[in-house]
């Protein structure tokens, strides 16, 4: 048997066309969604802030209000 060969035309680079999910693509950006005492507690915490971790506990710090609960300010049982 022989190997097929595709005869027809190439695609070029230039003619792909990528669409987001949801059809076209908007100019709009939706802001940031980690609050500002988020980011600063992510800094403070992380040697580097910008990082997935970071983000990630900067994001669950602004859910979560018992996420971080001893550097907000929570206190701590004695014995």
């Amino acid at each position: 048997m022989g190997s097929r060969v595709k005869t027809g035309p190439k695609p070029s680079p230039c003619e792909v066309t990528y669409y987001r999910k949801g059809g076209a693509v908007s100019s709009k950006s939706k802001g940031s969604k980690i609050c500002p005492e988020g980011k600063a507690w992510a800094k403070r915490t992380f040697d580097t802030y910008p990082s997935a971790y970071a983000n990630l506990a900067a994001s669950k710090y602004c859910k979560d209000p018992n996420y971080a609960k001893k550097s907000k300010g929570g206190k701590r049982k004695g014995k």
